[in-house]
């Protein structure tokens, strides 16, 4: 017996009817998903909720999943058009939770005014990401908060690898004039 089987392995086992598979799915993809969402809704509770439906969904789902791309490709899908959504219906504007920061060491860490100054550039980062467009909004986020490479990137928006790059240009330079 396979500890740890494939995604294809545990789709098909789903599709005929085994819970247990969907749960190994589920406790695979969850935390990536709950990563995803908190990306663009920047509220626990609301990236919470919002995971759950992404799992309801796909589990409904899952007979019409093809395979044409990998079940972690899917279920990122899902969850950046539910995550868009979200931000639609409750015209939510705050697009925060990328720490830009994140991973670095400067001086001002050293600084008693630090967490100040790092809650700042987080604000000032979190207004300019309101600025950019939906399409730079789901390429960064993707791109540097969840850590996919373009190619997933493409895969998970459904775009060809140059449009995703070039959306991740323009969202850099976008971001970058809002910044200086």
């Amino acid at each position: 017996m396979d500890l740890f089987p494939p995604d294809k392995i545990l789709v098909d086992r789903v599709k005929n009817g085994d819970r247990e598979a969907f749960t190994t799915l589920m406790e695979r993809y969850q935390q990536k998903v709950f990563q995803t969402s908190m990306g663009f809704l920047h509220n626990q509770a609301d990236a919470e909720d919002l995971t759950q439906e992404v799992f309801i969904k796909s589990y409904k789902s899952m007979k019409s999943f093809r395979g044409e791309s990998s079940f972690g490709t899917w279920i990122y899908r899902i969850t950046v058009n539910k995550a868009i959504n979200q931000l639609r219906r409750n015209k939510l504007r705050a697009f925060a939770g990328l720490d830009a920061m994140k991973g670095e060491d400067s001086a001002a860490d050293t600084n008693a005014d630090a967490p100040l100054l790092r809650k700042e550039q987080k604000e000032q980062i979190k207004d300019a990401l309101t600025k950019l467009n939906n399409a730079q909004k789901k390429v960064f986020v993707l791109f540097y908060y969840q850590e996919l490479n373009l190619k997933e990137v493409a895969e998970v928006l459904e775009l060809s690898p140059k449009a995703t790059e070039s959306l991740l240009f323009r969202a850099r330079k976008n971001l970058q004039k809002e910044l200086d």
